[in-house]
């Protein structure tokens, strides 16, 4: 996740997260927010966010 989050430079987060799928929104995270500035607390939710994906297409 952190590494889709840095892969592009400089781009927000709507368009780095995409590909995984993750509405940065959906953790209360700004899609128009870039990944250097985000807490840790915050990719700590973004990563709960993408288990929590993970977890409903696996079943």
């Amino acid at each position: 996740m952190t590494a889709a989050a840095f892969g592009q430079r400089r781009k927000m987060l709507r368009g780095s997260l995409k590909a995984l799928g993750l509405d940065p929104e959906a953790a209360g995270i700004a899609a128009t927010r870039r990944a250097e500035e985000l807490s840790v607390e915050e990719f700590c939710a973004l990563a709960r966010l993408l288990a929590g994906t993970a977890d409903a297409t696996a079943g």
